[in-house]
């Protein structure tokens, strides 16, 4: 495939995948709002469903009526219903106070109350007297008028005491937790909470953590909810129930977990199939440029040998062409050397193509490893000699003798030194040495020759894969060497590792096992 069209493709499959996850994220958030929203209305029915019930189990609310100690002070009592039609009213102000010692008392002063609707009993000589024309009081005409205090003194103390301030009784805080916990369970809300009673009357001893909860409501993000313990009584005191979710929006998003989930992994499939494609059609193409690459150079490789062989025995073959014993000879050494050359090609490949069937198997036996540098410098001297080069062997190690496959291991030696004859722009100079280390033994190929770069390093070791020459033209090959010695050294347990700068030269290190 084309690389422009690649390129156009990948590029409009991202802005698909891009787009994709948006609208993905973009749903998601609004099934997230509709199910937090869902998670209020449950949580409010919870809390109104127990409220009622509170209200309807605790006996402080169950009703409210005036002490039946009035009746010690009425010899005959008659309902304010049946003595008067005139609707009459008092106007009583609460106050609330606190002292040096921050105690908070409650007091009632005066409050609109209709007493026609007071089921309440009063001595006849109180409403009487309140119906005196010195109580301030007109009858005929049901207004407000001041009147003096010993008058409300009596109505004072039998409201306050009876009716509005009620004995503080502590909440059973045991029932309040059953309840919301079944209504909660009942509606499958699950999940830790905090809950605790307020009041909200302003000035109350629980005013100030209500309004604390409502700030750290505000800073934290934490979101509360409240409702009024007996609601249905205006008279006594409000008790708030107040219950937040520290992790509501966990619990929201756990109730979204496996949709997500599904999601996430759809979208995975999705970006791991693109990116399986992309990078194998990438791979393809690098493949397709390494065999392109290896057919170049395996034809070039193979047409040298092949016409000289043809001139040498087309020479041969002519009749008209005087040829005396010695150019016989030379022709027939050509024919040799260059068949010798011809089979050496194909034994390279023949041998990439067995190591990657796995079926390379090695012939152990003793070994001295300087003398197979010594056969490897002596089978490539004639090259050296060529280009005016020098190897130098600095042969330091102790032990080197070791088990392995003779052949192979030359092999070694030969590619190692024929690539730092093929890499370098001037006279070759190239330095083999032997150290000893604690696992083996260590040997060095250095050269003096063009270097390699950082990136081509890591892939120098890969089949088919040929360094840039830069300047250097004449370098030949199928790029299978490094990837064969790599194999050998893996096959006797061994390492390899290069070390290189641009303009400076390369050395490869080659780290044997003694005992193999």
């Amino acid at each position: 495939m084309n690389r422009r069209i690649t390129i156009i493709i990948s590029l409009f499959f991202s802005f698909a995948m891009v787009a994709l996850i948006w609208f993905q994220l973009y749903w998601l958030k609004k099934d997230f709002n509709v199910r937090e929203e869902l998670f209020r209305e449950k949580v409010d029915e919870a809390l109104n469903k127990t409220a009622q019930q509170f209200e309807s189990m605790n006996p402080q609310t169950r009703f409210i009526k005036f002490s039946r100690r009035t009746q010690g002070f009425v010899k005959k009592p008659q309902s304010v219903m049946s003595q008067t039609t005139d609707a009459v009213q008092l106007k009583l102000n609460e106050t609330i106070s606190t002292d040096s010692n921050g105690h908070h008392s409650e007091e009632i002063k005066s409050k609109h109350i209709q007493l026609d609707s007071l089921k309440m009993e009063l001595p006849k000589s109180f409403l009487n007297r309140l119906k005196t024309p010195e109580s301030g009081l007109n009858p005929n005409r049901g207004e407000l008028l001041p009147v003096g205090a010993e008058q409300f003194d009596y109505f004072d103390r039998t409201l306050t005491e009876n009716y509005y301030n009620v004995k503080k009784q502590k909440l059973d805080t045991t029932l309040i937790d059953s309840l919301l916990g079944a209504a909660f369970a009942s509606r499958n809300i699950k999940g830790k909470y905090v809950y605790y009673l307020s009041s909200l009357y302003p000035g109350s001893p629980h005013h100030s953590d209500l309004s604390m909860a409502e700030n750290m409501s505000d800073s934290m993000g934490v979101e509360y909810y409240k409702v009024r313990l007996s609601p249905q009584h205006k008279f006594v005191k409000p008790e708030y129930l107040i219950v937040c979710f520290p992790s509501q929006d966990r619990l929201v998003f756990m109730e979204m977990w496996p949709y997500l989930a599904i999601t996430m992994l759809l979208l995975l499939i999705l970006l791991f199939s693109f990116y399986y494609i992309t990078a194998n059609n990438f791979e393809q193409k690098k493949l397709s440029e390494i065999k392109n690459d290896f057919i170049s150079n395996m034809t070039h490789e193979f047409k040298t040998p092949i016409s000289t062989i043809a001139l040498a025995s087309e020479m041969l073959s002519d009749e008209t062409i005087d040829t005396s014993a010695e150019k016989k000879q030379r022709y027939l050494h050509m024919i040799r050397a260059e068949n010798k050359r011809l089979s050496g090609l194909v034994e390279s490949i023949l041998q990439t193509s067995i190591l990657d069937k796995g079926q390379f198997n090695l012939k152990i036996s003793a070994i001295d490893v300087h003398e197979l540098i010594q056969t490897a410098i002596h089978q490539t001297q004639l090259l050296v000699n060529q280009k005016n080069g020098t190897i130098v062997t600095v042969l330091e190690a102790k032990r080197f003798k070791i088990q392995g496959d003779k052949v192979h291991l030359a092999n070694i030696c030969f590619n190692l030194i024929d690539n730092a004859l093929k890499y370098s722009n001037h006279q070759p100079e190239i330095t083999i040495r032997t150290l000893n280390t604690a696992e083996g033994i260590k040997i060095e190929f250095q050269d003096k020759g063009i270097g390699i770069g950082k990136d081509n390093q890591r892939k120098i070791f890969e089949k088919f894969y040929r360094v840039p020459t830069g300047n250097v033209h004449n370098v030949k090959g199928f790029g299978l060497g490094l990837s064969y010695v790599l194999a050998v050294v893996m096959k006797h347990k061994g390492s390899i590792a290069v070390q290189s700068e641009l303009g400076k030269g390369s050395t490869f290190t080659v780290h044997l096992p003694i005992d193999n």
